[in-house]
């Protein structure tokens, strides 16, 4: 039998869509004894019933996600936190769902209405830079500038500017900006390349990354809600809470 917290573990699992038959076997004969993973496991249901809803007409992905961040209660996706010893209960974050969003079932039926709606678009795909995708661990999303499509990223992948990456919970990747130099991703982050000529600059929008750059090297800069990071050395690591 399955402890608390291997069941939070699965769950995560299963809201990403990677858990195994016999994982999922587990995870629902560990809810029937346990009250607590129950009722996440049954949120869990609930939150793919109301995804499925959100794709159900002709939107795009984004249009779907916030739909569904609307119809899940505050009450029902706060921070995961600990309800006694020995016991962990999942409580998802927006940011958690809105990951699960786009990992889950929805991402599938997104790819479909996404590439319908873009096929005959006539959106021009911005400039291809000379970056590569280094370390790469879990699920990480990307999505190219303006396209409602989001992609699953993959090595050699084609890096353009105007790109925004999403890791989701567990995943996070390295980008290689030359051979010397990467900026990393950490999980539950999004960034986006903003600008690659002659200087380079991201926009963090939330979660955490790391620089570690060529010395000497160009202007390079990391713009977050807060306001902008210039790397002056070599290294440094940006967060956004």
């Amino acid at each position: 039998m399955i402890t608390c917290e291997q069941c939070r573990e699965l769950i995560e699992q299963y809201i990403e869509g990677v858990i195994s038959d016999t994982q999922l076997e587990e995870l629902k004969g560990h809810a029937e004894t346990c009250d607590a993973c129950r009722e996440e496991f049954g949120r869990c249901g609930l939150m793919e019933e109301v995804i499925k809803g959100a794709f159900s007409s002709e939107t795009s992905a984004e249009e779907a996600r916030e739909t569904v961040l609307e119809r899940i209660s505050e009450q029902d996706v706060r921070q995961v936190r600990e309800i006694g010893a020995g016991r962990s209960q999942v409580i998802w974050s927006r940011r958690a769902v809105a990951a699960a969003v786009l990992v889950a079932v929805g991402l599938a039926i997104g790819f479909a209405l996404g590439r319908a709606d873009s096929a005959g678009s006539g959106v021009t795909l911005a400039a291809e830079v000379p970056m590569q995708v280094g370390s790469l661990e879990g699920t990480v999303l990307v999505r190219h500038a303006g396209m409602d499509v989001w992609d699953i990223l993959k090595p050699g992948s084609v890096i353009r500017l105007g790109d925004k990456f999403h890791s989701t919970a567990k995943s996070g990747f390295a980008l290689k900006l030359d051979e010397k130099s990467t900026i990393e991703l950490n999980q539950n982050s999004m960034l986006v390349l903003k600008s690659y000529n002659g200087q380079t600059e991201f926009f963090l929008e939330h979660g955490q990354c790391t620089a570690a750059l060529e010395s000497p090297h160009g202007p390079f800069f990391i713009d977050t809600p807060n306001g902008r990071v210039e790397a002056l050395g070599t290294e440094f690591t940006v967060t956004v809470e």
